[in-house]
């Protein structure tokens, strides 16, 4: 597995770059109206809206800094596959979705073995995407597993759906028919 190793309010964390579509410089966002702060707004990329999560509030008590090694990592919610050809599949059955992660020195790959990476001794119910560990060089790394990242958005991305789907239902165009 190779991982790619970021921090987040100064601390390591990794992801399996598997799952990894792209990295993008941090660029401006659309704003998301009554979004939790962790939301950090809409992006853009090939035809796509992508929500985009701000590691620094969903894992730590501020926003990602601004630096230049500050990167948006857009990822699919499946466990692994587009970088092998696959098509990625929801574990719930449906598409896999694109969600972009603002995380900050998002600059190293780091090659693990199996065997160094193990379930994450504690598992908290409000943070189910942290649940497994890397042990690497310089210790030990939370790995963020994608996948389980679509909980943190569904709620906002259910009520957004139900207000287009009334829209539609009414004849206006999706989005417009707010209640």
């Amino acid at each position: 597995m190779l991982l790619l190793t970021f921090t987040v309010a100064g601390e390591p964390y990794g992801l399996d770059a598997a799952a990894i579509i792209e990295l993008v410089p941090r660029v401006e966002l659309r704003a998301i109206p009554h979004a939790p702060a962790y939301l950090a707004g809409l992006l853009g990329y090939r035809g796509e809206v992508v929500p985009v999560i701000d590691l620094g509030l969903l894992l730590g008590p501020s926003s990602s800094s601004d630096r230049l090694s500050t990167r948006i990592i857009l990822v699919k919610t499946a466990p692994g596959g587009q970088n092998r050809g696959e098509q990625p599949r929801d574990p719930a059955g449906g598409d896999a979705r694109t969600l972009g992660l603002i995380a900050e020195r998002a600059i190293d790959l780091v090659p693990v073995a199996p065997e160094q990476v193990s379930p994450a001794p504690v598992h908290l119910p409000q943070a189910p995407y942290l649940d497994s560990v890397a042990r690497i060089d310089h210790g030990f790394v939370p790995l963020i597993a994608v996948e389980k990242l679509s909980s943190v958005i569904s709620p906002w991305s259910s009520v957004e759906s139900d207000r287009s789907d009334r829209g539609a239902a009414a004849g206006a165009p999706p989005g417009t028919n707010d209640p």
